[in-house]
């Protein structure tokens, strides 16, 4: 008698190599439109391998699929390409082109039901490992796609609109997502949540932007086939960066030590900061005057500190829109300079008198269409966690300058 083993569920497997932390089904909805959205709009040649179970909120995108000219796959247990039943709550979305490979798998069956684990993978050598996993499971013939379909990385029209859909829909969601941790969190420890998970999304949102204009940047740059090699290494740099700082924001609700404070040296974190923040200069006519040379160290939370420099230095650039171009010979100043045992970084523009410069600081106040009045809320209240003074020292028809000040060591 022949004897049946049966296979593991391999591609659960693989979502715990990659030991990605919980993703809420809100941001899975987000990824998976991010991933077959680009195609389905401008459909070229390729295939798109799916088990997907659950299809609230994306059936009109499997039914897209299904009446578009690119080929599709169903791995479900009812559609009859598998050989065994063995993923159970283990889903997929694989979406395969001569540009653009993306592999999206999670699993379903975690503490809690609105959240998943998962993997992903872009246009690399790895997609074959979650390719060849499935493969092994159907009578569907997936190693002629793999053959077939070979990224060329140097053509990621795909990719780049992939990404940018994908942050799109991630900032609209992202208020709705730390949310939902934060009401875990409070169920656990009966915390007050609100005003800082409105902070937290309000600080997603700005790391996001960064990820958000620098793809723009690239997506242009590479319609003209002008791009520097420096170039792209960093703004791929300023959107990993600024990712860090969105993820480590969403991690901090889930953890109740406020600040991890360590000794930076001053110089280090302004030039991250002024590599982080140039994106709001692009094609602005903005000159960005960087005086750094002060030979300091701060006890900083280093995410937080970044943070409230990035919130400052857009606020500065985005002054200059509400003016209009009328404006010449503009400028941002960011000013590094020793006082005694404090070091005193200086934020300064021309673009004109702040109105109400005593309400800039009360919580809901102001002066943008789209703006939540959370900014410097946040930014004053992380620099006094820090035990230092963010302040307004100046504001007129010839300048605006903030002033930070914090303890320091030579």
């Amino acid at each position: 008698m022949k004897k049946i083993v049966r296979q593991q569920n391999y591609l659960k497997e693989l979502i715990d190599s990659q030991d990605n932390q919980y993703l809420s089904k809100i941001a899975l909805k987000c990824m998976i439109r991010a991933v077959l959205e680009p195609l389905l709009d401008n459909p070229e040649e390729g295939v798109v391998l799916h088990r997907i179970i659950n299809r609230n909120g994306v059936l009109g995108l499997i039914k897209r699929l299904d009446f578009s000219t690119v080929e599709g796959y169903d791995f479900t247990d009812e559609a009859g390409l598998l050989k065994e039943k063995v993923w159970a709550n283990t889903e997929f979305l694989a979406v395969l082109t001569h540009r653009f490979v993306s592999i999206v798998i999670w699993d379903n069956k975690t503490d809690n039901p609105n959240y998943v684990r998962y993997y992903t993978v872009y246009n690399s050598k790895l997609q074959n490992e979650a390719l060849d996993i499935i493969a092994r499971n159907t009578s569907l013939d997936i190693k002629a796609f793999q053959e077939s379909f070979k990224p060329d990385r140097r053509d990621n029209v795909l990719l780049n609109s992939s990404i940018r859909r994908l942050i799109m829909n991630l900032d609209e969601a992202s208020k709705d997502a730390v949310l939902g941790f934060a009401q875990i969190q409070s169920e656990k420890e009966e915390v007050e949540v609100d005003s800082n998970t409105r902070a937290i999304a309000h600080e997603i949102r700005n790391q996001l932007s960064i990820c958000d204009l620098y793809t723009e940047i690239i997506k242009k740059y590479c319609a003209k086939n002008g791009i520097k090699e420096e170039t792209i290494s960093n703004a791929l740099g300023c959107i990993s960066r600024a990712v860090k700082l969105a993820g480590n924001s969403i991690v901090s609700l889930k953890s109740t030590e406020k600040n991890v404070i360590k000794q930076y040296k001053l110089k280090e974190l302004i030039s991250n900061a002024v590599d982080l923040t140039k994106v709001y200069f692009e094609c602005k006519d903005i000159e960005y005057i960087v005086e750094n040379d002060t030979d300091l160290k701060i006890p900083v939370d280093e995410n937080k500190f970044l943070a409230a420099l990035i919130n400052l230095v857009k606020n500065a650039a985005e002054a200059f829109e509400e003016k209009g171009n009328v404006l010449e010979g503009k400028y941002i100043k960011l000013k590094t300079e020793s006082d005694g045992d404090f070091a005193v970084l200086r934020i300064s523009n021309n673009a004109g008198k702040i109105e109400n410069p005593k309400e800039i600081f009360e919580e809901g106040y102001t002066t943008k269409s789209s703006g939540s009045g959370l900014g410097l809320v946040i930014c004053k209240k992380s620099i006094e966690s820090m035990y230092g003074k963010l302040y307004l020292e100046h504001t007129g028809d010839d300048y605006t300058e903030f002033v930070i000040k914090i303890g320091a060591v030579k």
